[in-house]
């Protein structure tokens, strides 16, 4: 077999969440012919992709240990994963490595000493960025963050690795993958060239996603997501209960995180909000509402603001969020961590339901150009142009 790309991620192919796009990233070189081999943990959802191309991590001794905390177990099965991909390539070779932060050292390693193009995908903005967001927001209400890490697990404690692996990762790297023009951003800020970053946004499947007319009488604003501290949950809370809006309702999607408990007590008393907890299938409920709101502190791309503007929804989020929606057209950006903008927004809205109608349809349409066939192509476009391709591979007259 001719040289090609592989591609190594701690997760499964096709599915939900990180799984998603590891699937359609797969899938993505294999349609474009470059296919060498897929390393992962399982398979959910192929696809397209034939069996023989794709590698499971069949010895997976971590699995002992799955009462630990996440940050340290989810660290053990990256390790598990990067060993297995390192070897492979060392063993086979690839044209081009594409792996995912804090779980590809190794492999990233194994691909410079083998002459391959070395790929990294951040689904986050930078590292040293985000822990000085999240610890503001932490201080800001009296909680030291991270809590430190076990001595006897530092090795493998999340946080303390997005501040070395991390690090070290980004210079193995010869291209850095980042979702969002917020994470692009703050990869520049920390001095990276231009050249090593590229901006490939996320997609969303526009078929399961689509609009629909909610029912008359309310104004129902919707959030999707961990409610948490980094979400912004606070904000939005503080700014409903100080608006007062009437026939108006927030519901509240997701799990809900120890941190913020004591929050949502405090605000138990509106009988305007709904807090559903986890939902397994929100396409529903995004079909029911009219606006949805956003005001994460911190992310790459949240695919929740992808998924809202498939179903017609205008958004009102921060550029912290990563969503591709623009202010004024699909909906209003606000500054992350402040009250005043947030209510101003929430209040514009439910005040102008033609406004609403209008960022609906073009929603939708901003929508149908982040499809995840979209996401495929422009895969496979950064693909093509950067990889070590022989004519038999890539014939040079379709580059």
């Amino acid at each position: 077999m001719e040289p090609g790309i592989v591609h190594a991620a701690a997760a499964a192919l096709g599915g939900v969440g990180v799984s998603e796009v590891v699937g359609c990233a797969v899938d993505a070189a294999y349609q474009a012919g470059l296919l060498q081999q897929a390393v992962v943990f399982r398979v959910r959802n192929p696809g397209r992709v034939p069996p023989a191309l794709v590698k499971t991590v069949r010895f997976q001794p971590f699995k002992l240990l799955s009462w630990l905390p996440a940050r340290y177990y989810y660290s053990m099965r990256r390790d598990t994963l990067d060993r297995v991909a390192a070897r492979y390539i060392r063993r086979r070779g690839a044209a081009l490595v594409h792996g995912w932060t804090n779980e590809c050292r190794q492999t990233l390693k194994a691909a410079r000493q083998t002459g391959a193009v070395a790929v990294l995908e951040r689904n986050f903005c930078h590292p040293l960025q985000s822990r000085e967001i999240t610890a503001a927001e932490y201080a800001s209400r009296g909680v030291s963050w991270p809590p430190p890490p076990h001595p006897w697990l530092r090795a493998w404690d999340h946080w303390t690795r997005e501040q070395t692996w991390a690090l070290e990762e980004f210079d193995l790297a010869d291209y850095i993958l980042v979702p969002s023009q917020f994470a692009y951003d703050t990869f520049l800020t920390r001095g990276y060239p231009p050249e090593k970053l590229v901006l490939i946004p996320r997609g969303v499947d526009v078929e399961r996603f689509q609009p629909d007319s909610p029912p008359p009488g309310v104004f129902r604003v919707l959030f999707v997501g961990l409610l948490g501290f980094r979400k912004g949950v606070p904000y939005l809370l503080e700014a409903w209960e100080r608006l007062g809006l009437k026939d108006a309702e927030l519901i509240l999607v997701g799990s809900v995180h120890e941190e913020i408990r004591p929050v949502l007590k405090k605000y138990e008393h509106l009988s305007d909000v709904r807090i559903l907890g986890f939902h397994p299938d929100p396409a529903a409920l995004f079909a029911q509402s009219a606006v949805f709101c956003f005001p994460s502190l911190n992310e790459g791309s949240a695919k929740v603001t992808y998924e809202a503007l498939a179903a017609g929804l205008p958004l009102i989020t921060t550029p912290e969020a990563g969503s591709v929606a623009r202010d004024g057209q699909e909906g209003v950006i606000i500054p992350a961590r402040q009250i005043e903008p947030l209510m101003a927004a929430l209040e514009r809205l439910y005040r102008n339901p033609e406004e609403v109608r209008e960022m609906s349809r073009q929603a939708r349409q901003r929508a149908l150009d982040f499809t995840w066939e979209h996401y495929r192509q422009r895969l496979a476009a950064f693909y093509r142009r950067v990889g070590k391709w022989t004519n038999s591979v890539f014939p040079l007259e379709s580059h």
